[in-house]
């Protein structure tokens, strides 16, 4: 039996005006709950927000710097 993935599949296509939003939603519950785990271990929810919002940055930084 096939397991299912735990973020939501994207219904359109990346070029999709729909397809960020549908990306955010599908994403909005994740970020929250590590955001949640980030609080409850005693970090500031904004500073962790913030280094959630850096940590991503850096990943398509270098992703797109890549070979």
């Amino acid at each position: 039996m096939a397991k299912l993935p735990m973020i939501k599949s994207p219904e359109n296509h990346p070029s999709a005006l729909a397809y960020d939003a549908e990306c955010q939603g599908a994403l909005a519950e994740h970020v929250d709950k590590l955001l949640d785990h980030a609080e409850a271990a005693g970090w500031d929810r904004t500073k962790a927000a913030s280094a959630v919002m850096y940590l991503g940055a850096k990943r398509l930084k270098a992703k797109t710097d890549g070979p």
